[in-house]
């Protein structure tokens, strides 16, 4: 006998919907792995952070006392150094993305130009993503020493002794050597993005333009630099998640000094918490540090999933 015909239609959805449920029941179980290590090492470590920054914890031996949001408020309110340490993280921020950005986008369209020699442009911009950050902040420290380092020794070759700096022992320029260290490192990371978006364009765009009379330098300005909104999006939160973690080169070429010149928010917490011991005062700087990246951050990675759907 044949099925009714409500009933075939009944057990053919009831099948297609078992399918999807069971399709997603398998993506939950592929990334409920995942999710749980996040949650442990990410959230859980930061909640555990946060609960040792409300007490005095000082020794391995005990646990401290609880002493609620006091850490916090010394911090913003007595603590000179950390202030100092919060503006020279603005100031290096400020100084790396504002350079890096126009930097890597630059270099991306004299790749794209076709220009003679331009795998070894491309080596040459890529190389500094293969340097560690111990092995950059070597070779930066020794170019940047005031008695041996080869720009002052260039600059007494030439001739021009007297514009010979002290560089990474001056409280006044050391910030500033390690912004060129940082953009140096990273530059190359800029150029591939945009480099990735310039090549993303649909070659009937340009030739539209060219049809209309634009010149290769209008091309450019008016049409493809517009259209790499995204990459730049992406750059500058990338470059913002790692210009507030920055920690390796500034430790590794002046340890924060010359005094508190170069003493950054990564540099000042490590001090904090493992040179003073003062664990709970540490996680405090920690937690500070977990906001400012979280409020600058998901607006941004907001920002950047609108444009997708533009």
């Amino acid at each position: 006998m044949r099925a009714p015909a409500g009933r075939s239609c009944s057990n053919v959805f009831e099948t297609k919907e078992l399918g999807y449920l069971s399709k997603r029941v398998q993506i939950l179980l592929f990334i409920l792995p995942g999710l749980i290590l996040v949650g442990l090492f990410v959230y859980g470590f930061t909640a555990w952070t946060f609960q040792v920054s409300l007490t005095n914890w000082r020794d391995v031996g005990s646990t401290g006392d609880f002493v609620g949001l006091d850490n916090y408020i010394r911090l913003f309110s007595r603590d000179r150094v950390f202030k100092t340490s919060l503006v020279n993280t603005l100031k290096l921020t400020l100084v790396f993305i504002g350079v890096t950005i126009p930097l890597g986008l630059f270099l991306a369209v004299l790749l794209d130009l076709n220009l003679k020699g331009k795998q070894i442009f491309r080596l040459i911009f890529l190389l500094p993503l293969s340097f560690s950050f111990v092995a950059s902040a070597s070779m930066w420290t020794w170019m940047f020493s005031p008695q041996i380092g080869s720009i002052n020794a260039l600059l007494r070759a030439i001739g021009l002794g007297s514009l010979a700096q002290p560089w990474i022992t001056s409280d006044k320029q050391a910030l500033f050597c390690i912004a060129i260290a940082y953009v140096w490192q990273f530059s190359g990371f800029s150029t591939l993005v945009y480099y990735a978006g310039i090549s993303g364009v649909a070659p009937e765009i340009t030739e539209a333009a060219k049809i209309d009379g634009a010149s290769t330098f209008q091309r450019y300005i008016r049409v493809i630099i517009p259209m790499q909104r995204p990459a730049t999006l992406t750059v500058l939160m990338i470059l913002l998640m790692y210009s507030l973690r920055v920690f390796d080169l500034v430790w590794l070429m002046t340890g924060g000094g010359p005094g508190s010149s170069t003493e950054i928010l990564s540099t000042f917490m490590f001090r904090t918490a493992f040179n003073r011991n003062r664990f709970g005062y540490g996680a405090a700087v920690g937690i500070v540090m977990f906001v400012i990246s979280i409020l600058i951050v998901i607006p941004f990675f907001a920002k950047l999933r609108r444009s997708e759907y533009e």
